[in-house]
């Protein structure tokens, strides 16, 4: 009997045992002993034994090493694609809560609270005060349009100052100042929606309708330049001052004491068939009672029309004669302040 190694465990064991006492590998016509005499044989034998005991080992660990390699990188590859989702999410949570944040829209409101039940807290707090906010501007708005006033208009915009209408309520307002200014049609109402709207959507319409009415309405200066002129002209009479007559009136006047096309000449001799032999002083003073008004003319300019009582005292030497007149006097005036019509009637 001799020893050899068990070609499972390596151990020492007699050639003659049918099982290795040590793992139980059965032995008896598996390995065939080395003869005592033939040394070769059985080292070879042996490092064959050897070489198997490695190789099985080796097989052994592989069998349980490559299973664990492949668990592993399964769970590194799943710990990766939930911690990415899990980042993912958060960011597109994140984009999303900040364009609900900006949109003036409810769906995106409650779209965000629908799709991110699990969102922080904080997030959900915010999106539900945003959502109830543009519900309340919504009926605000609404109530707003249906009244359709100025006053409730202000009121919405004073309440609301950063809504999306806020354009839209300035136009409504532009609108019903400009409808408020045609209506009353006067350069005062014209002027008081300029100061209200400089760059208003009307503003070039409104301003064309201030010429067009400084052209047809009297002006409050216009009235009194009219007033002077007329007042020159008597004062110049009573002062028997040509020149200073003859500066209140055009060199040619279109009627003059119902005489057509009549010279200033004219109204020079005028005045002095006033101052008869006996008359040693004239008197023309005008009323209280000054009226003008625009008129247009054949070349589509306009005059100052005025209507106006005037009282003549007379001082002569003569007691007999007329010291007192009272007459209606109407004429017209240009632009460049000179009578260019004037009649009289006596009362």
């Amino acid at each position: 009997m001799s020893l050899m190694k068990c070609p499972e465990c390596g151990q020492q064991v007699s050639d003659k045992a049918d099982f290795c006492p040590h793992c139980g590998i059965k032995i008896a016509g598996y390995v065939t002993p080395a003869s005592p005499n033939d040394q070769g044989y059985t080292s070879s034998h042996k490092q064959r034994s050897e070489d198997n005991t490695v190789s099985k080992d080796r097989e052994k660990r592989g069998g349980y090493v490559l299973p664990l390699i492949v668990f592993t990188i399964i769970a590194l590859i799943i710990v990766g694609a939930s911690i990415y989702y899990k980042t993912t999410q958060s960011e597109r949570e994140q984009k999303e809560f900040e364009y609900a944040m900006q949109s003036h829209d409810p769906m995106v409101m409650q779209m965000f609270l629908s799709k991110y039940a699990d969102a922080p807290q904080e997030h959900r707090d915010s999106v539900n005060k945003r959502f109830g906010d543009l519900i309340q501007l919504q009926n605000d708005w609404n109530n707003a349009v249906v009244s359709g006033t100025r006053a409730a208009l202000e009121e919405f915009l004073k309440k609301h100052q950063d809504s999306p209408h806020r354009g839209e309520v300035l136009n409504k307002i532009d609108s019903i100042d400009y409808e408020i200014a045609s209506r009353e049609n006067t350069i005062a109402a014209y002027n008081r929606y300029l100061q209200l709207h400089p760059d208003g959507k009307y503003a070039g319409q409104v301003q064309n309708s201030i010429e067009d009415k400084k052209m047809t309405e009297l002006q409050p200066e216009e009235e009194a330049m009219a007033r002077a002129v007329c007042k020159r002209f008597f004062q110049a009479i009573n002062a028997r001052e040509e020149n200073k007559l003859l500066e209140t009136v055009t060199d040619c006047l279109t009627d003059f004491l119902n005489r057509k096309d009549a010279s200033s000449a004219d109204v020079v001799t005028f005045m002095n068939k006033l101052y008869k032999e006996d008359v040693t002083n004239l008197n023309w003073h005008i009323l209280d009672d000054f009226k003008a008004e625009k008129v247009k003319k054949e070349d589509n300019t306009y005059n100052v029309k005025a209507v106006f009582s005037a009282e003549l005292k007379i001082e002569r030497t003569d007691t007999s004669k007329e010291k007192y007149g009272k007459y209606i006097v109407t004429c017209e005036i240009s632009p460049e302040g000179k009578i260019t019509r004037l009649n009289m009637k006596r009362l």
